[in-house]
C-alpha cells in the first residue's frame, strides 16, 4: 500500500498533464471551451465511494469508542469527493479572439478582454495561472484540457510571454 499511492498519484498528474497538452477545437460560435480533465471526476466518484464504505462500516460496528473519528472520516471523504465533483462539473473557461470567460465551481462567471489583461502570475506548486484586469482577477487551472493551447492564444493576443 506504501508504494500504490504514490504510483497512482503520478499517474493521474501525467493523465492531467497529457490532456491540459491536448489540442482544442473551435464550436460552431468560434469559441474555445476549457474544462477540467476526466482524473478530478473520477477521485471525487472514489472519494465517495470510499465515504459510503466507512459509513457502512460504521453503522454496521457502531460503538461509543468510534463514533468521533468514523464520523470525522465519513465527513472527510463525503466533502473532499463532493467538492471535486462539484468543481469537475462545474469550472468552464471559454475564449474567443475577444475575451475569456471563466465559470468558477460556484458558477460565477468573469468576463475579461483579452487587452484588458494587465498581469499574469502562474504558481506551479497549486497549478493554476492568474489573470489580472482593473476590476477582475480569473483563474485558470492547469490541469484543464487544453491548458497549452490556451497559454498560445495569451501569449499572442497580449505582451506576456509564459
Amino acid at each position: 500500500m506504501g508504494i500504490l499511492l504514490p504510483i497512482l498519484t503520478g499517474l493521474l498528474l501525467l493523465y492531467a498533464d497529457y490532456k491540459s497538452r491536448k489540442k482544442l477545437n473551435q464550436n460552431i460560435h468560434g469559441q474555445f471551451s476549457l474544462k477540467l480533465n476526466a482524473s478530478y471526476k473520477w477521485v471525487g466518484f472514489a472519494c465517495c465511494l470510499i465515504g459510503s464504505f466507512l459509513l457502512n462500516a460504521a453503522i454496521s460496528n457502531w460503538n461509543e469508542e468510534i463514533y468521533l473519528m468514523a464520523s470525522f472520516a465519513v465527513l472527510m471523504f463525503f466533502g473532499i469527493g463532493i467538492l471535486l465533483l462539484i468543481w469537475y462539473y462545474n469550472y468552464e473557461l471559454v475564449f474567443d479572439e475577444k475575451r475569456i470567460t471563466a465559470t468558477n465551481w460556484k458558477q460565477n462567471k468573469k468576463t475579461i478582454h483579452w487587452m484588458e489583461v494587465e498581469k499574469v502570475e502562474f504558481n506551479a506548486t497549486l497549478g493554476y495561472l492568474k489573470l489580472y484586469s482593473k476590476n477582475i482577477k480569473m483563474v485558470v487551472f492547469e490541469h484543464s484540457v487544453g491548458f497549452v493551447e490556451f497559454l498560445r492564444n495569451l501569449e499572442s493576443k497580449t505582451k506576456f510571454k509564459i
